[in-house]
């Protein structure tokens, strides 16, 4: 144990060293990498971002809710179903012809039949030559 941690604190040096040097190497790209989203936001974006980001650091201490102007909003993307029923509802609104109300459910269908053919194909991969008749018998029917 004593050699292990021995050895863990020579060597810490090199590593250390190490890193520092690669950091010190990336400095310049993430300035790169900063000025260009910097100059892709909008100015009336950065002055709201900046007020915020000033109301929220002083008044930190008092009330910490006010730090949540730093959370990462992302929306998350709709799923096929909600994605259905939207078309389903867009498309009654619009008085279509009922032909015209089953495309989103066609589309569905038509997702759902894609993954079951990549699924098969995984699974006859996985199974490879060696397969029992039960095995077959399943590949058949999928």
């Amino acid at each position: 144990m004593n050699d292990s941690n021995f050895c863990k604190m020579i060597h810490m040096k090199r590593t250390l060293c190490r890193k520092y040097k690669q950091a010190k190497n990336c400095i310049a790209e993430s300035e790169k990498a900063f000025d260009r989203l910097d100059e892709a936001a909008p100015t009336n974006l950065k002055t709201e971002w900046l007020a915020n980001e000033r109301i929220a650091q002083s008044s930190r201490i008092n009330d910490p809710a006010a730090m949540d102007v730093y959370e990462i909003n992302i929306k998350k993307a709709l799923s096929k179903k909600e994605i259905e029923l939207r078309l389903l509802e867009q498309g009654n609104a619009c008085n279509a012809a009922p032909s015209w109300r089953s495309v989103a459910t066609w589309i569905s269908m038509g997702l759902a039949n894609e993954e079951a053919q990549i699924a098969l194909l995984i699974e006859v991969r996985r199974i490879r030559k060696k397969t029992t008749e039960t095995q077959r018998l399943d590949l058949a029917q999928q």
